[in-house]
C-alpha cells in the first residue's frame, strides 16, 4: 500500500474526533438529533483547523445508509459513508472555489440541483475556498442558497470571512472554528507516535506544536519531516542541529554573556552562529522568544507549553542579572530590529548592534524608577536647616556648617553607580553634629524639618507635606498639580477661555464644574433701568470722571452705560470678549484673561499687565480688540494694555549643599517660579 502522509491518514472521521472544535461538533450533532439541520452552513477559520473534514463527517451523517435516518455517528463502512470518505459521491460534489470562480460555475449548479440525488438521502455541495468567488458569481448563488430543493445541502469553507459577502451569511448557519491549543497538538503527535512505533521526547514535541501555530494540518506537516530524520527518536537536539536552531543551551550562552557585560565573548559567538549557517531572521525570532519566556518566568508563569521548555532550563544567572522591566527593553529592542532589518545596509551590523546593547541592558534606569528616586530625595530636599545655611534664615552664631556623609544609590539599578564622596573641611570640628547619610533623609518623614522660608525647590517635587503622617518610614509620593501653569506663565486658552473664569493663581478647575459664556450679548434697554443708579456714567464723556474697577471682572457687577441708553454689564463685555477672540486668536484672548486693574475713561479700556509677552501678545491683537468692542458696543470704544511695573525685592539665598549634589546627579539644574 502507498504511504500515506499522517495529516490524510489522521483525518477525523467522527464528530468526537475533531480537535478543538467541541462546540461546533456538539452543536452539529444536536440539529442532526433533533433533525432541524439548515439548508446552508458556512465554515470559517484558520487553515488546519478542520473545516473541510467537518464537512465530510456532516455529509457522511446525512447520508449513511446504516439506518432509515440521518446518524450523529455515521458507520464509515457503507457505500455511501466509503464514497464520500475516497471523494467519489456523485451526491457529495467537492468545489474548489479557487478554481471555479466565474458565473458560468454556479449556472451549473443551479441546473444541476433541480435532479434529485441518485443513491443517498441528500445532495450537498462542499465549496472550499469559497471567498474566491467573483462577485458575480456570488450573486448568481443567491436564490438557490435561499430556497433551495428540500434535498440540496450546502456547506461553504473559508479562511477569510471578511471577503464573503454579507448577503451570503445571512442565509447560512455559520460557525467559526478556532486554533487548537499547544497541549492538545502536543497529544495527537503522542498518539501519532505510537500508531508509527516512534520515540519522541516531550520537549521535541512541544516545540512542533508550538511552531505549528495551532493548526493540526501544519503539525502533521512539520512531524513528518522531523521524523524523517530523527531515525525512530525524536529529540530536541537533533531538530535544533538539522533544521538550523540556536537551541535553549546556545541561548543561555550568549545571554549569560550579555549580562555579565562581555561583549567580545556575545561578538565571538555571534559570529559562529552565522558561520555555521543559522540565518539572522532566525537569531532574532529565537532571541526573542527566549526574551519572551525569561519575562513569563519572572511573571510567575512557568507553563510547559507557553514556554516551549521547562523553566528550569532557562540560566538562573540571566533571570536574576536583569529586571522584568529590562527584559521588557530587551524585547521590544528586538521587535524592533525584525521591523528594521529589511530597509537597513546591513543586517548583521544590526544584529550585532542589537546584542552591544544587551550588554549594557544592567544599567538601563526606566522613567518610572527616575521618578521613584525623585520622590524619594524629596524628603533630602525638606530637610530644614541642618542641611546648609541659608541668607534668610537666623541661625546661632556658634553653628557650624555641616557636610553631607557619602551617599550611596541602592534603590534598583542604581547601585551600580559609584556613590557619590562629598570633602569634609578639615577645619571642621570633630565634635560637630555629623551630617546623617542620604539614605537616612531619604527616610526621614518630611513633616520634622520644614523647608527654609524664601528657599527655591524643585517644582516637580512640590507636595502638600502638611498631609504626611508623622509616623510614616516612607516619604509620600508627589502630587502631581494637573495644571502645569500653577507656578505662574501663560495659561493655555483651552484650559481657560472655556470657562470664561480667570483666577489669580489659574488653580485647575474640576470637569464637573463650567462657567457660564456669553456668546451674543444683547443690549439691555434703558427704560428696565430707569430707577438704577449710574452716578459713575454721569459724566461718562468727561476724561475727569474715570471708572476704575478694583475688584476681579468675574466679581465685577459694574456696567458701562452706552451713548444709546443702554447698559452693558463689564462681566458680559469682558466674557464675551475672551470668547469671541479664544477661537480667532487663542493667545491673545489667554493672555487678556491675566490682565488687571481695568481703567473705563470715556470711550477708553485701559488694562495691565505683568509679564512681557503677554503684553506684546495683546498689543500686537489691539486692533482685533477694538473691532471686537466696536462690534460688541456698536461705539468707538478703544482698548490699550499697560505693562505694569512690579519691584521685586532681590533676596541672595544660599544653595543647600544637598541640593547641589542632586544637580550633580541627574545633571539638572536649579528652577524657581514666583515667590
Amino acid at each position: 500500500m502507498a504511504y500515506e502522509v499522517t495529516a490524510t491518514r489522521r483525518r477525523p472521521q467522527q464528530f468526537e474526533d475533531l480537535a478543538g472544535q467541541e462546540f461546533v461538533a456538539e452543536t452539529l450533532k444536536n440539529s442532526i438529533k433533533t433533525k432541524q439541520f439548515a439548508h446552508a452552513y458556512l465554515f470559517a477559520g484558520p487553515r488546519g483547523c478542520g473545516k473541510t473534514s467537518t464537512a465530510r463527517i456532516l455529509a457522511k451523517a446525512l447520508n449513511c445508509q446504516a439506518g432509515d435516518d440521518p446518524t450523529c455517528s455515521p458507520c464509515g463502512q457503507c457505500e455511501s459513508c466509503r464514497a464520500i470518505t475516497n471523494s467519489s459521491s456523485m451526491d457529495v460534489i467537492e468545489i474548489d472555489g479557487a478554481s471555479n470562480t466565474s458565473v458560468n460555475d454556479v449556472r451549473q449548479i443551479k441546473d444541476e440541483v433541480m435532479f434529485p440525488p441518485t443513491s443517498c438521502r441528500y445532495k450537498i455541495y462542499i465549496i472550499d475556498e469559497v471567498h474566491m468567488l467573483s462577485t458575480s458569481a456570488f450573486n448568481a448563488l443567491l436564490k438557490t442558497i435561499e430556497e433551495p430543493p428540500a434535498h440540496v445541502i450546502f456547506i461553504f469553507a473559508t479562511t477569510e470571512l471578511q471577503k464573503v459577502p454579507a448577503t451570503i451569511k445571512s442565509r447560512c448557519q455559520q460557525y467559526n472554528f478556532r486554533l487548537v491549543s499547544s497541549d492538545r497538538l502536543k497529544e495527537l503527535l503522542s498518539d501519532a507516535c505510537q500508531e508509527m512505533n516512534i520515540q519522541a521526547d516531550d520537549e521535541a514535541l512541544y516545540w512542533i506544536a508550538k511552531e505549528s501555530g495551532g493548526s493540526v494540518r501544519d503539525c502533521y506537516t512539520l512531524f513528518d519531516q522531523v521524523a524523517a530524520f530523527s531515525d525512530g527518536h525524536i529529540t530536541y537536539e537533533k531538530i535544533r542541529d538539522k533544521l538550523g536552531l540556536l537551541g535553549i543551551d546556545r541561548l543561555n550562552t550568549i545571554f549569560e554573556a550579555c549580562a555579565a557585560g562581555d561583549s567580545e565573548n556575545v561578538m565571538n559567538q555571534l559570529d559562529s552562529f552565522l558561520q555555521s549557517g543559522i540565518s539572522i531572521e532566525q537569531l532574532i525570532s529565537n532571541s526573542t522568544e527566549y526574551l519572551r519566556s525569561l519575562l513569563l518566568i519572572k511573571n510567575g508563569i512557568k507553563k510547559e507549553s507557553l514556554l516551549g521548555q521547562s523553566a528550569e532550563r532557562y540560566s538562573q544567572k540571566v533571570q536574576e542579572s536583569w529586571s522584568a522591566i529590562q527584559t521588557e527593553r530587551a524585547i521590544s529592542l528586538f521587535l524592533n530590529l525584525y521591523r528594521d532589518i529589511r530597509y537597513s545596509l546591513s543586517p548583521r551590523y544590526e544584529l550585532e548592534l542589537a546584542f552591544s546593547r544587551l550588554c549594557w541592558l544592567s544599567q538601563y534606569v526606566s522613567p518610572a524608577e527616575v521618578k521613584a528616586a525623585i520622590d524619594k530625595a524629596q524628603n533630602l530636599l525638606c530637610q530644614g536647616t541642618s542641611y546648609g545655611t541659608f541668607s534668610n534664615v537666623k541661625t546661632p552664631e556658634n553653628t557650624e556648617k555641616a557636610n553631607p556623609a557619602p551617599v550611596s544609590q541602592s534603590q534598583g539599578n542604581v547601585s551600580d553607580q559609584t556613590a557619590l564622596k562629598a570633602e569634609v573641611p578639615e577645619e571642621q570640628n570633630a565634635e560637630s553634629t555629623s551630617m546623617p547619610s542620604m539614605q537616612e533623609a531619604m527616610q526621614t518623614p518630611s513633616n520634622q524639618n520644614a523647608m527654609p522660608e524664601g528657599m527655591f525647590t524643585f517644582s516637580a517635587l512640590k507636595n502638600n507635606s502638611a498631609q504626611a503622617k508623622p509616623d510614616s518610614s516612607e516619604p509620600q509620593a508627589v502630587q502631581v498639580n494637573p495644571n502645569p501653569f500653577y507656578n505662574g506663565g501663560a495659561v493655555p486658552p483651552i484650559e481657560t477661555t472655556a470657562y470664561g473664569t480667570p483666577a489669580d493663581d489659574y488653580s485647575y478647575m474640576p470637569d464637573n464644574e463650567e462657567a457660564p459664556i456669553i456668546d451674543d450679548w444683547q443690549p439691555e434697554s434703558s427704560e428696565e433701568h430707569e430707577d438704577e443708579d449710574y452716578s459713575y456714567a454721569q459724566e461718562f464723556d468727561s476724561e475727569e470722571a474715570p471708572v476704575e474697577i478694583s475688584e476681579p471682572i468675574p466679581d465685577s457687577d459694574t456696567k458701562i452705560k452706552l451713548s444709546s441708553g443702554a447698559a452693558m454689564p463689564l462681566k458680559a463685555l469682558f466674557e464675551t470678549l475672551v470668547t469671541k477672540l479664544s477661537s480667532q486668536n487663542p493667545m491673545a484672548s489667554s493672555a487678556l484673561l491675566q490682565t488687571e486693574d481695568w481703567l473705563v475713561t470715556g470711550k477708553k479700556i485701559t488694562a495691565k499687565i505683568e509679564a512681557d509677552f503677554q503684553f506684546n501678545t495683546i498689543q500686537n491683537a489691539q486692533n482685533h480688540i477694538n473691532e471686537l468692542l466696536k462690534k460688541l458696543l456698536n461705539e468707538d470704544f478703544t482698548f490699550e494694555i499697560i505693562k505694569k511695573e512690579i519691584h521685586v525685592e532681590e533676596k541672595h539665598v544660599e544653595v543647600p549643599e544637598q541640593v547641589k549634589i542632586l544637580c550633580n546627579i541627574f545633571k539638572g539644574s536649579i528652577v524657581g517660579g514666583k515667590q
